[in-house]
């Protein structure tokens, strides 16, 4: 008798923490410093990859290696193809862990290690789902299915697109284990792209502005920002009073100098709503102060045009729509070189807008404030509606496994693998009631989502191959 989808399960536990702890304690992080032909991304990402397609062969699966980019694990060769696209890279593993981060260990029912959730124990789970089609003959002879394994997803994704260029076709439907359940299906158009305010110093600044920062990458949300400043010097007593006098600031000082703090809350670009731009906050302050200060046009254009927003409404783009939210933007990181601040910057935009509606309005309105825009990445929204029958069966399989009919598939502002395929979304591995851990300290994966999400992606590889 063949083994139910939860008796394979708990038969095969013990070798998925196997599999699992032997592909963490490989640091898959993207790393210059060791690239090479082989290893595009670092010998660690190339060896990570290499170690998945040998435990794939073991189990009987055809495999191929595009040059340490990406990889790809084949059950069957009928032409009606189903994917699963993965990565095996990981992020740096910061302070802050309670054990080593590449030495996964189990405690109260989880297992800790970077990359559990994201997106190592995905890639050991959809493996050994392909296992379980195969063994249980479950893979019609017109049908085939394919994971593909990039090694470069959480710097800038040169994986997928080199494996789009290279392979001799795509799947015709794939899912991709690297986000949220029950399921993603929109995520909004992105535009990364840098500014920059050159600014002409009044004659008679109150003070002068030596240094000013904020921030450090253009998709998250500033944390912190100082600006240190010089007034002049019959001023000094004036400029200090007016900017004690704004409680939003910090104010320290040092000598001739004085340096002014502001404090935010992070958050990530994609839920602006969540953070505080402390970059916002100081040239708010600044601005609410009265004093003049040589910087004094870029903050008048700040501060006029996008402040403390996050929905370009004074740039006249706050955009709505039903399915995906508003528009979000964020001024990530910020730094004064001369008389020019530079800006690392990112705006994400609901899924029924497009591309040249952005540019003939948000950029329009921006530069005609004075900034300047360069665009370093643009990605179209995607989605697929909840009605299609590739939505609704993987839902089905969802709700089967879990008994959950209450959440529904929704938007993102984040930016998959799903972009990168055709008919694909992200599926998992995130379930409604837990907390986000990725690129967390302390990340981990709980043993009972390890074998729920394994039964999940079962039931939902039947159904998809059924068809």
């Amino acid at each position: 008798m063949k083994a139910t989808r939860k008796e394979y399960i708990d038969q095969s536990m013990p070798c998925m923490i196997t599999d699992l702890k032997t592909i963490i304690s490989c640091v898959s992080v993207w790393d210059p410093d060791t690239v090479s032909a082989e290893a595009p991304f670092g010998s660690g990402p190339a060896k990570a990859l290499r170690m998945v397609l040998a435990m794939a062969e073991k189990m009987g699966f055809t495999t191929r290696n595009f040059n340490g980019y990406a990889g790809d694990i084949t059950l069957g060769t009928g032409k009606k193809m189903t994917g699963i696209l993965a990565h095996i890279d990981v992020v740096a593993a910061e302070t802050g862990w309670n054990t080593d981060p590449f030495d996964a260990v189990i405690k109260d029912g989880n297992i800790y290690g970077r990359g559990t959730s994201d997106d190592k124990g995905p890639v050991i789970s959809c493996l050994y789902a392909m296992k379980y089609i195969r063994d249980n003959d479950l893979l019609p002879e017109d049908a085939s299915i394919r994971m593909i394994i990039g090694a470069d997803e959480e710097e800038n994704l040169q994986c997928i697109q080199y494996y789009t260029a290279h392979a001799e076709r795509l799947p015709d439907q794939t899912f991709i284990p690297d986000a949220y359940f029950p399921l993603v299906n929109s995520e909004k158009g992105l535009v990364d792209f840098d500014s920059a305010f050159h600014f002409v110093s009044p004659d008679h600044a109150d003070a002068f502005v030596k240094r000013f920062t904020a921030g450090n990458a253009r998709n998250i949300v500033p944390a912190y920002a100082c600006c240190e400043i010089e007034p002049v010097a019959e001023c000094r007593e004036n400029v200090l009073s007016k900017l004690f006098a704004v409680p939003s600031l910090k104010i320290r000082e040092d000598g001739k100098s004085i340096l002014i703090e502001a404090h935010g809350r992070g958050a990530h670009a994609m839920t602006p709503e969540n953070g505080e731009n402390a970059a916002g906050l100081l040239l708010c302050g600044l601005k609410t102060s009265g004093v003049t200060f040589s910087m004094q046009p870029f903050i008048d254009a700040y501060t006029e045009k996008i402040g403390m927003e996050f929905n370009g409404e004074h740039l006249s783009c706050c955009w709505h729509d039903d399915i995906s939210g508003v528009l979000t933007m964020n001024f990530g990181k910020m730094d004064l070189q001369d008389n020019i601040i530079q800006m690392k910057a990112n705006v994400r935009y609901p899924i029924s807008y497009t591309h040249d509606d952005l540019n003939a309005s948000f950029v329009k309105n921006l530069t005609e404030a004075g900034f300047t825009y360069t665009e370093v990445l643009s990605m179209e929204p995607m989605y697929i509606p909840d009605d299609s029958d590739f939505i609704q069966t993987l839902m089905n399989a969802y709700r089967e496994v879990t008994g959950d009919t209450e959440h529904m598939p929704f938007s993102i502002g984040g930016a998959t693998y799903a972009r990168f395929l055709p008919n694909s979304v992200s599926f998992g591995p995130l379930f409604p009631y837990e907390t986000e851990l990725a690129h967390e300290a302390n990340e981990c994966l709980s043993l009972e989502s390890f074998a729920k999400m394994t039964e999940i992606y079962i039931l939902a590889l039947e159904r998809l191959l059924s068809l």
